[in-house]
């Protein structure tokens, strides 16, 4: 009986301690493997957030450079727009001192060239009288030019000039033209020699009869026969119809006024 008793109470002992001990073991194994998986779950987060930062860092590094490249890049831009800005006003100084220069010549050409229309008019009106008609349709151009306000002076100096030029070149060249001329009270058809500025002939279109222009009667004056065949060779040369040679023709004299 007693026997009975003592096994009684060690399967009962043992019963309460197979109850008790998976209590135990199960509230000890949440407390150790909580923290744990705290400790995992933050070292993740904080391995995301490391990784998230360093693509951060290296995206910001890049625009950070891209933005130094773009600093440099204007800095040298500023540096070669004030270098032009610089240029750019030493250009309008030396026009505004050019425009100045030419308010100043202006003033003073005016006047010149009004003299040497003048003296182109004398020209023409005391000279030989070769190309008359294109000679004093070119002053008479020059004149209203010369009138109007809203030709500009540069303008104005360059037609004149070239005026000038042209009545020079008359000097160094020859030339034959047909033209009709006064004779003894007579219009006559007939060749005209100009020979430089010097001396003007003429030969009638039978070339039996020649002569020649005199500046101081301010006519035209006959030629004995003997000089026909010069002069017709002269006019020939002068159309390029012969090659040049020496002839002997009559120059006269200068007449100096």
């Amino acid at each position: 009986m007693f026997r009975k008793k003592i096994l009684l109470v060690m399967l009962t002992g043992s019963l309460l301690f197979s109850t008790v001990l998976p209590a135990i073991g199960s509230d000890t194994e949440a407390r150790i493997e909580r923290p744990v998986r705290q400790s995992i779950d933050t070292r993740q987060a904080t391995q995301d957030a490391e990784a998230k930062w360093r693509q951060d860092k290296e995206k910001l590094t890049l625009r950070f450079e891209k933005l130094q490249a773009e600093q440099k890049q204007l800095e040298a831009s500023k540096a070669t727009l004030a270098g032009d800005l610089e240029s750019t006003r030493a250009r309008i100084a030396a026009k505004e001192k050019q425009l100045s220069d030419i308010e100043q010549i202006s003033s003073q050409i005016q006047p010149f060239l009004g003299e040497m229309v003048g003296v182109l008019k004398e020209t023409v009106a005391g000279g030989s009288p070769f190309l008359l008609a294109e000679r004093e349709k070119r002053i008479g151009n020059l004149d209203h030019l010369m009138n109007d306000p809203e030709v500009s002076v540069s303008e104005k100096y360059r037609k004149v000039m070239e005026a000038l030029l042209v009545e020079a070149e008359y000097g160094c060249t020859i030339e034959t033209y047909q033209e009709s001329i006064s004779v003894d009270g007579q219009r006559v058809l007939v060749d005209i020699f100009r020979l430089g500025r010097i001396s003007l002939f003429y030969q009638c279109l039978d070339r039996q009869h020649c002569g020649f222009y005199n500046v101081a009667t301010g006519g035209w004056q006959a030629l004995p026969a003997t000089y026909n065949p010069d002069i017709h060779a002269a006019i020939d040369m002068a159309a390029k119809r012969k090659p040049v040679e020496l002839i002997n023709l009559p120059l006269g004299r200068l007449v100096v006024k």
